[in-house]
This record gives C-alpha cells, structure tokens and sequence, in this order.
C-alpha cells in the first residue's frame, strides 16, 4: 500500500486524457504531470485514493526520446500548458491515441481515427488571453496564470501561447496598474489579438464600476495604437464567470475586425470565437472538403455562435440557416452576413433543440446539418431531433472527445461514421477538436 510522502521510482506506460503520466506500482496507477512514455523517474506520492494516486516527479533517471526542454520557464508550475516537455510529433500522437481509445470505449465504435492535423507554428497561436489579477503578501500586484490545481497566481513575465506583441501589452498593463494604483480594482485582463489586421481588443474587468480608468486607457493606446477597443466589464460577483453582462466602452469600437477564409468578420467582447485564427482556417476547410456540397444544398447550422462556420459555408450551398440561443451572437452573425454581402445565410435566436423541431414541423429538409455544440455535447433532445431531421449528412465539429463519442454512440443506429478527423488547435496542451463525417443510414 502507497503512503502519501512515499518516494519511488517507477516507468510511465501511458498518459491520461489530460497529458499527465501513467505509472503502475503493485496494484496501483500514478498519475504524474510531466512525464513521457517509456521514461523512468523518482516519484513522490502526494495525495493517496482508493484506487490510484498522485506522484511528483523528483528526478528523472532514464529519459524518454520524446522529451523536450520547455520553451517557458516556469510550464511545471503553470496550468496553462500540459504538453510542453513532449515533442510536437508526440504530442499529436497523444491526441490521436486518446481520440482512438475514447470512441473506442464510449461510441464502441471500430473506426480508425485519421491522424491529427498538426499546426505549423505550435507556439504564438492564440488569440485571446485571459488573466486573472490579484495582489501579492507585500502588496504587489501579480498578472499570470494559476498554478496547476490551484487558486493560487503563477506571475507571468512571457506566455509562449500568444504573441510578442500581446506579451508586450499585457508586461506593460502591469507597470500601469503600479503606477495608478490599482491593485484592488481589477480582476482579470482580457486581450484579443488579431494577427491578421493586427487589431486588438482589451477588456479590463472590475469589482466595481466606479473606477477611474482614464489615464491608463490613455497611456495604454499610445503605447500601442493597434489597441482599436478598450472596455471596462463590470463583474462582482465571486463565481468562476469572467465577464457579465455589463459593460462600458472606455475608447474605440465595440468591436474589431478579423479575416477568416477570405470573409470578414466583427469580434465583440462577449463573442465565441477560435482562439487560433490559422487552425481554425483548416479546421473549416475541413469541414468544407467533408461535407462535399452543391449549390442545390441546404444546411443548418446548429451552435452557429457569430455565424462563421454558416457564412463560410455559405458560397458553397444554396441556404445557410443558422440557429443560436445568445441573442448577441444572432446579432453579430446578422452583421457579419451584411458586411460579407452574403444574402443566402438566415440566423435565428433559440434554443438549437427546440428552434430545429420547429422548422422539422414547418416540414423545412435539410441536406447537410452542421454542429459545433459546447464542451458539453449535445442534449438527448437535440440528437433525437438530428435524427428526426432525416438529412443526408452530418458534420460534427467536437472539442471534447468524450462527449462526441457520447453523441457518436446515439447517432450510430442512424448515421454511419465515415471520417473522424483530429485539427490540433491548441498545442502544447491536451484539447483537442474534431471534425466528424456521418452519412445517413440506408433503409
């Protein structure tokens, strides 16, 4: 029997969902973070269930060919990354293994999961940051991530995930909130970064409205004038929610522009949106090329978020009807169908299950249904309504393999599962999304 505090040396064999490593001792698995396959090390017990434990890897004795030195410094620590002591080749590996074994167990499913598209440049890919604020034993001010597990505030001075020129703005903000003295007001920074206009949008979140921002928005945007947006977002509340529904413009647009797939498009604070504008490109032609439309189609876009995956579609088909229950959302893919000059996309405010059995009682037939549900899947309501829809085919975009292969296993009766195609939009950790092709079944 382990005992927490017990040091021992033992072989990683596999990896967990979430990248940390499988060590089996005797009867039990440790689960180690920072570890790679066939490596061995000294591991520390820290906390002790009734099947499995917790190690801290101490020293590593025989290394795995897969390990790499992190590029940041303090990656062990921060919750941020989970990946970034395996090689990029590796890391796809993983992704593509859990994918395989997940529909395996879940969907039990026999279909070869393709191999992952990876990204080009695995770091400098996001294109939104957020970071929670908080102030430090001797009254310093203290920007980063939170520790793996933890509450607690790793400082960040570079993140690798971003762009220098969001490392910049976000190093800089912390000399101002010193300078003004704001070590109490704010609560999280939030920036986006378009790298293809080069726009940025900053979000400062506050306890209180009552705070004077002025001279920092100022100082802010002349030291880095692609800042096109700057909104203060008023959240009290002590829950884990970043942004609530009140908002102030403090200078600028509500909104900025980005380029996806030759269209334009308007980001608001509240918007859903890819965090890697270059995978996302991919992951949507992939969407394309498997859907393999004609302009006699007619598709509905269920989850369509601010429409882009429905607009992108658009020049492909016939109709694009999107359905989204965040009237703002409805609001701002409205908008980016007028600015794209696109007249064949509708958007509708509802709720996806409930808005989809209404047009399937309007006797509305569609040719292709395309889903991009939240992490958590989709409803048994909503997969009884996809089934009732009859259409020809599916095309489920997924970033949580477990709960796609959940959905997989009640859709399967009804579609065959022709492609599971992996896009790795977020390197150096464990998510992972999915484009998955299923055609109806012949009667």
């Amino acid at each position: 029997m382990l005992k927490k505090n017990q040091v021992i040396e033992g072989r990683c064999t596999d990896y967990t969902y979430n990248g940390l490593g499988v060590v089996k001792y005797d009867t039990f698995c440790i689960f180690v973070k920072d570890m790679a396959i066939d490596e061995i090390g000294q591991i520390k017990i820290t906390a002790v269930r009734k099947d499995f434990c917790y190690g801290r890897l101490l020293k590593i004795i025989k290394p795995s060919k897969q390990r790499v030195d992190p590029k940041c410094l303090i990656s062990k620590q921060c919750g941020g990354c989970q990946l970034q002591h395996l090689s990029y080749p590796e890391q796809l590996s993983f992704k593509q293994n859990h994918i395989q074994n997940t529909i395996e167990r879940i969907a039990k499913i026999d279909k070869k999961v393709n191999e992952v598209i990876g990204c080009e440049n695995p770091f400098a890919y996001r294109n939104k940051v957020i970071l929670p604020v908080s102030t430090g034993k001797e009254g310093k001010i203290i920007v980063g991530f939170y520790r793996y597990n933890s509450n607690e505030i790793i400082p960040l001075e570079y993140c690798f995930l971003q762009s220098e020129k969001a490392n910049k703005v976000v190093n800089k903000l912390i000399n101002l909130f010193e300078k003004y003295k704001l070590h109490k007001d704010i609560r999280y920074i939030m920036l986006r970064d378009m790298q293809k206009t080069g726009q940025l949008m900053l979000v400062l979140v506050t306890y209180q409205r009552e705070v004077d921002l002025k001279d920092l928005v100022k100082d802010i945007v002349i030291f880095e004038p692609n800042i096109k947006s700057v909104i203060q977002n008023i959240n009290g509340e002590r829950t884990n929610v970043i942004l609530s529904d009140e908002s102030v413009l403090l200078y600028g647009d509500k909104y900025i522009k980005d380029n996806l797939c030759g269209l334009t498009f308007n980001i608001s604070a509240h918007s859903f949106y890819q965090i890697n504008n270059f995978q996302t490109e991919v992951l949507y032609n992939t969407a394309i090329s498997l859907a393999d439309l004609s302009k006699k189609d007619t598709v509905l876009d269920m989850y369509c978020g601010v429409g882009t995956i429905g607009l992108v579609l658009s020049k492909y088909c016939k109709e694009v009807i999107g359905v989204e229950i965040v009237q703002q959302a409805v609001i701002d893919a409205r908008e980016n169908a007028r600015i794209n000059n696109i007249e064949n996309a509708t958007f509708i405010c509802g709720d996806a299950e409930k808005v989809s059995k209404q047009l399937l009682e309007e006797g509305k037939q569609f040719d292709c249904i395309v889903i991009d549900p939240p992490r958590k899947g989709c409803s048994k309501q909503t997969i009884e309504t996809l089934i009732a829809l009859n259409s020809e085919k599916i095309v489920y975009i997924s970033c949580d393999p477990s709960t796609l292969a959940r959905d997989l296993f009640l859709l399967k009766s009804n579609y065959n599962i022709e492609v599971i195609q992996p896009v790795d939009m977020f390197p150096q950790t464990y998510h992972i999304e999915c484009v998955t092709l299923m055609s109806r079944v012949k009667e």
